[in-house]
């Protein structure tokens, strides 16, 4: 009998452990994470400047770096030079034109002259024009050469510093946009059912404010395993599904890396 009952006992006992250990429904396990916003030169060259540095806060179209602009700036000087010039003789061309349209009607211009002054303004006014697309190209070309912020955010980190070559396409900065905070975690098969993306859940982690909310909006149609950033012997070799949930309000509470929380709904 003794021997029945320390065997009852130690199946208990296991059985309580089991239940303890069994994850709760509807909480899940996850981490905080980032999608950065790189920002490279079109065109390689030289660092000039980075008016900026990890852990500064910028605002939309902020400047990032700029690359040496030398031929640009010459280049933009000249084509400014012969716009100008290029208006000064349309100007002049169109004060000919008139002046002698004024004269064939007294009678004292041949209509050969006025014929003459009309296609020089015209030619005067053509090459105006494409001296206004040469200065718009020259413009472009150096706006090529600076990096600024497609969003604001927090500058994230700096790749290179003055008088360093960037290539074409190297990142120079990264900038975390507050809106692109998200919280990745993984939901088990046998719970994939309950879950559907436009859910609401909520969101908890260490020294995180209370009430933090989220909404998924992406749910993985592909099966994967656990990965291994989800410590948890409990949840070691099975099958899960990747799930995304945005944070509702104040996403910079949340630091990429960090451990949270998510619980639907129902489960709160």
């Amino acid at each position: 009998m003794m021997r029945l009952h320390s065997l009852l006992f130690a199946c208990g006992a296991v059985l309580l452990l089991n239940a303890c250990d069994r994850p709760e429904s509807g909480v899940y396990q996850g981490y905080a994470e980032g999608e950065y916003v790189r920002a490279a030169p079109i065109d390689g060259g030289t660092i000039d400047a980075i008016p900026v540095k990890r852990g500064d806060r910028v605002t939309d179209g902020a400047l990032l770096f700029q690359l040496d602009r030398t031929a640009e700036i010459a280049n933009h000087d000249q084509a400014a030079a012969n716009l100008a010039s290029a208006q000064a003789t349309f100007l002049k061309t169109g004060l000919d034109f008139n002046r002698l349209a004024a004269l064939v009607q007294r009678g004292n211009a041949s209509q050969a002259d006025l014929d003459a002054a009309r296609a020089a303004r015209d030619a005067a006014d053509a090459a105006a024009k494409a001296a206004t697309a040469a200065l718009a190209q020259a413009d472009w070309r150096l706006a090529r050469r600076e990096g600024r912020a497609a969003k604001g955010g927090i500058v994230d980190d700096v790749y290179f510093r003055p008088g360093e070559y960037a290539g074409p396409g190297q990142p120079v900065v990264s900038v975390l946009p507050p809106e692109n905070i998200k919280v990745r975690f993984f939901i088990p098969e046998p719970e994939l059912g309950r879950v559907r993306s436009g859910d609401k859940v909520a969101l908890s982690c260490d020294g995180c404010p209370a009430g933090l909310t989220g909404t998924i909006r992406f749910l993985s149609p592909q099966a994967e395993f656990t990965p291994p950033v989800i410590y948890s012997k409990d949840s070691q070799a099975k099958l899960v599904y990747l799930a995304e949930a945005w944070p509702d309000a104040n996403p910079e509470a949340l630091h990429p890396g960090q451990p949270v929380r998510v619980a639907l709904a129902a489960a709160k």
